[in-house]
């Protein structure tokens, strides 16, 4: 099974700090990111996924941009992150049909399912096909507090009823990551796990073992 991560960015990061600490994850080998950004307006997010854009691109990484499959476009992402609320509000879904064809072939789509396996089994496809799931949170996170984890529920069933790539999401870290991976899940997400922790060198050595 071939480990990777992806690495999701905090909200509130200042861009000079945020553009330093995914300087030193490509430098170790981490090459997809996704622009999360809850405090900025549309513009200064624009203006930001732009600057890492180029530092990503110059790499070799892909960036993906959260909430935002316009920003995504304008400024050539490699695609975009969609919750099933944010797929829904009209202006995401006005973009997303009059730039279906583009967007279908050119550009990486992600969709957060949570644990709900219906959602997981049967992703709204009328518009556009979705590259991967996103599937969480499997613990605590400060990155959303109202997220539902995992629980009672079965972590390794979404693995059974989808032939779409998956995403792991939520609370996971350097001290859990190993469990997630066990359960058949090839690509992590970590957010504060890999921009707040200084575990960057034991995640990229684990990942090497």
């Amino acid at each position: 099974m071939m480990k990777s991560i992806y690495a999701i960015t905090p909200s509130g990061m200042e861009i000079k700090n945020l553009i330093k600490e995914i300087e030193k994850m490509l430098d170790h080998g981490i090459r997809l990111f996704q622009y999360r950004e809850k405090d900025l307006n549309e513009n200064q997010i624009k203006d930001n996924a732009s600057l890492l854009l180029e530092i990503i691109k110059k790499n070799e990484g892909k960036l993906i941009i959260n909430d935002s499959p316009k920003i995504a476009v304008e400024i050539g992402a490699d695609g975009f992150h969609l919750g099933m609320e944010d797929y829904l509000k009209p202006k995401n879904l006005k973009f997303i049909k009059e730039h279906r064809e583009t967007i279908n072939s050119d550009y990486i789509k992600g969709l957060s399912c949570k644990w709900d396996f219906e959602l997981i089994k049967n992703p709204p496809e009328e518009i556009i096909t979705w590259n991967y799931l996103g599937i969480g949170a499997f613990y605590e996170s400060r990155t959303k507090t109202s997220a539902k984890t995992a629980e009672d529920k079965d972590v390794s069933f979404p693995l059974k009823i989808t032939t779409k790539p998956l995403v792991a999401i939520g609370g996971i870290n350097f001290d859990n990551m190993s469990r997630v991976f066990s359960l058949g899940y090839e690509t992590i997400a970590l957010s504060d796990g890999i921009f707040l922790k200084n575990d960057l060198k034991k995640i990229v050595k684990y990942l090497s073992l």
